[in-house]
């Protein structure tokens, strides 16, 4: 208050200033009176105020003439403690230990503000001070910035200036000290909740982009997996943000490799979220690996050399993107193991399938041996999830092992139609019926489209086995074959539905081409009817096709005399005639066999009389 005082007195004109020494003392005392007063516990606008007031104080006793004397003066008695500026030979290099004890003492106080100023202040008198070949400050001037610049760091962070903070870092000298800010401003933002603005366009990060990615990259290896923020996820967002494609999937995969790890220790309802936040890393590496150019769409593996699926791929010669092609570029190619975006869908289908089965308390690892998919197949048809058994189907089997996985599935599904009469080894009470109309899972995104309630009755599976029939036949011809005989195998007096014997006559609008056609074709029905006692039906069916033939139109009989133009399976026809024969024999259905057999004898003598006129037809016409 003396010190305050005695300067409201004072007059403060120019001259005064210049000439009496005793000016910056006083203000040099009263910055350490306000400083002093800040600790005494003033509201928050009076404390602001008095640190502003030190600020201040502390600029103008530098600023007078005579300051350096002045100052140093003082003496330990009046209990400020020595400042230690002997030995300055010019103005610039007294100010500069002048402001370094400034920055030093509201360091002490706590008040960054301050320190940051008077730290910037010194930053300005570094080159001047350092010209005079006799100043007393310690290191070269690339030493002396870079510990200023470090303080100027450390003070911004404290002020939560993270910008400040930043381009303190980039305007460092010293590459040492830059880079131990740099690590510390990151170790800050993660703790502090503001790790997502390296992944804007804030800061610019020249020539500081690849030592960012090696602190988070180093960080993320050694943080849990559920720490928040997600790490891998930020390493994602900042690769993503600066075009690196291959790298940001890179990222996301090795997330989705951890989480697999993590996966199989929880249960059944940890495993279920673990394994959904694998299937949105995974679908975020595939969608960054779209964005690169198919001959580079690859990334490297962890360090095991696996993924999800057992394989270890052969290293292959890492293909350089056009961006790092260089004609000067005389480094050899490295050797890496690598993953495609093939293998990487695949692991996203699989996944898909884990999760999907634990939705339904169904843990599922797979183990990569011989038949684990075929295994997995059968698993989500027992669980009713069937757009995920076919989407394994036809993305891991092709040519025939396709077909025969496929029968499998379509031998299951048909059993479960049967449940009241057949015990099958595929039934399962609960599941889950999806609606999705793609053949494929679409990798872009989720897997779950639809949840419906579980599908036990014998109609809905019907429906179902009609929903998957006529979209997959197209797949395999003979599923329609497969199914009729596996329902008449379970049940040889099952009444085959109406749309099931539909798709045995699909493609026969030119009836006069006989029973032949597709491989599910109406001779195979017949060849069905007849091996399982169906005799009514096949009679039925062989009398349809007969008069179909015999009854074609003018403009049909010329194709009909061609060679080969129509078909018959006459071997079959005689096996049911010997049947009805046989049982008419020993005493079952004589009435009704007699009855059958008269109309297939009728039927086919008019039939023979029609091709015996076709045929002289067809010899006259090429004589």
């Amino acid at each position: 208050m003396m010190a305050e005082a005695h300067l409201l007195k004072e007059k403060t004109s120019q001259s005064i200033q210049e000439s009496d020494g005793g000016w910056c003392i006083r203000h040099h005392l009263l910055g350490c009176c306000l400083l002093a007063q800040v600790q005494c516990g003033l509201h928050t606008t009076q404390k602001d105020k008095k640190v502003f007031d030190a600020i201040r104080c502390f600029f103008r006793s530098s600023s007078g003439n005579g300051a350096s004397e002045a100052l140093q003066s003082l003496s330990e008695d009046v209990g400020i403690p020595y400042l230690g500026f002997g030995g300055c030979a010019s103005t610039a290099a007294w100010k500069l230990q002048y402001y370094q004890w400034a920055m030093q003492l509201f360091e002490r106080y706590n008040i960054s503000e301050g320190a940051c100023q008077f730290a910037l202040a010194a930053l300005e008198q570094v080159d001047e001070a350092m010209k005079d070949e006799n100043n007393s400050v310690n290191g070269s001037v690339t030493t002396t910035r870079g510990r200023l610049w470090a303080n100027v760091f450390i003070f911004a962070l404290d002020l939560g200036r993270y910008y400040d903070a930043y381009c303190a870092i980039v305007s460092n000298p010293d590459e040492e000290s830059k880079y131990i800010c740099l690590r510390r401003f990151i170790i800050v933002l993660y703790e502090q909740g503001a790790i997502k603005i390296l992944c804007s366009n804030k800061l610019p990060l020249i020539g500081l982009v690849e030592k960012v990615e090696q602190e988070l990259a180093w960080k993320a290896e050694r943080s849990d997996i559920s720490a928040k923020p997600n790490l891998y996820k930020l390493l994602y967002a900042f690769q993503m943000n600066q075009h690196n494609w291959r790298r940001a999937a890179n990222y996301m995969y090795m997330y989705s490799t951890r989480l697999r790890t993590e996966a199989a220790s929880k249960d059944y309802q940890g495993n279920s979220l673990i394994l959904q936040e694998r299937l949105n890393a995974l679908s975020a590496a595939v969608n960054a690996l779209y964005l690169v150019h198919p001959a580079y769409a690859w990334i490297d593996l962890p360090a095991n050399g696996s993924s999800l699926l057992g394989e270890h791929y052969p290293s292959k010669k890492a293909k350089r993107t056009p961006e790092e092609h260089s004609d000067n570029d005389a480094e050899p190619e490295m050797w890496q193991s690598c993953i495609d975006i093939e293998k990487l869908e695949n692991e996203f289908v699989l996944t898909s399938a884990g999760y999907m089965l634990s939705l339904v308390n169904v843990k599922w690892t797979f183990s990569g041996k011989d038949g684990a998919l075929s295994d997995l197949a059968e698993l989500l048809v027992n669980n009713n999830l069937h757009d995920m058994a076919f989407t394994i189907l036809l993305r891991f089997f092709k040519g025939s092992a396709l077909k025969r996985e496929l029968e499998r599935v379509f031998s299951a599904i048909s059993l479960r139609c049967c449940l009241d009469k057949v015990e099958s080894p595929w039934v399962e009470v609960h599941g889950h019926l999806l609606t999705s109309s793609n053949l494929e899972m679409v990798v872009h995104g989720s897997p779950i489209r639809d949840h419906t309630t579980p599908q036990t009755d014998s109609s809905s599976c019907w429906v179902t086995l009609k929903i998957y029939l006529e979209k997959y036949k197209e797949f395999h011809g003979r599923l329609p074959v497969i199914v009729a005989e596996t329902l008449l195998r379970a049940d040889p007096q099952i009444e085959l539905p109406l749309w099931l014997v539909q798709l045995f006559k699909e493609g026969q609008k030119e009836r006069m081409a006989g029973m032949t056609g597709r491989e599910s074709n109406p001779a195979s029905l017949f060849q069905l009817y007849v091996s399982y006692g169906r005799y009514t039906e096949a009679t039925n069916i062989l009398l349809e096709y007969l008069q179909s033939f015999a009854s074609a139109r003018p403009a049909d009989i010329i194709r009909r005399k061609k060679p080969f133009a129509a078909w018959f399976p006459y071997t079959t026809i005689e096996r049911l005639l010997y049947q009805l024969e046989e049982l008419a024999r020993k005493g079952h259905m004589v009435e009704q066999c007699d009855k059958l057999k008269r109309m297939l004898i009728s039927s086919l003598q008019n039939h023979l009389k029609t091709l015996k006129v076709d045929s002289e037809d067809a010899i006259s016409v090429s004589s």
